[in-house]
């Protein structure tokens, strides 16, 4: 489920309005709207403070629980024996590691959302610019390009920036 989906779910399972929202919130209403419509996506601040009003956490704002991780069956031998241990902690120490690993999931989890959906690589974004490049200089003679080209090679090998 989408983030707009989710907002607008728990926003509704708690009897709230977008009005009633904003207030408890701070998060401009027309910012409201398009993220229920899902128009636009929220910083981690504005995230933060609509779940603290809802009284969600971020992840289920931005994931739909059925689909987690949590739902799939624990098969790293070592990370169970640990939960098994910490599962012998005291109340306030099991608490603490909880909110260690919500912390650690939750940046896990924005920066999955965050990240670029495609990152060039660095010869493809090269490719690119000569293309342009290219287009720009269909009236220059050959021999002149290939001087120029020529001379950008040298002075970014000699400032270390490329390697042969």
């Amino acid at each position: 489920m989408s983030f707009g989906r989710n907002l607008s779910r728990f926003r509704k399972e708690k009897g709230l309005t977008q009005e009633e929202l904003v207030k408890q919130s701070g998060v401009a209403i027309s910012q409201i709207r398009r993220y229920e419509a899902d128009k636009s996506s929220p910083t981690l601040e504005v995230s933060a403070r609509l779940a603290k009003a809802l009284g969600v956490s971020i992840d289920e704002m931005f994931f739909d629980k059925t689909t987690g991780i949590a739902a799939n069956r624990l098969m790293d031998r070592e990370l169970l024996e640990q939960f098994e241990m910490i599962s012998a902690l005291d109340e306030g120490e099991r608490q603490a590691v909880k909110k260690m690993l919500e912390g650690i999931i939750v940046k896990h989890q924005v920066e999955k959302v965050m990240r670029p959906k495609t990152e060039k690589s660095w010869s493809q974004r090269f490719r690119d610019i000569t293309d342009k490049l290219a287009k720009g200089v269909k009236d220059y003679p050959q021999d002149e390009i290939d001087k120029v080209i020529d001379e950008a090679v040298t002075t970014v090998r000699a400032k270390g920036r490329a390697r042969a």
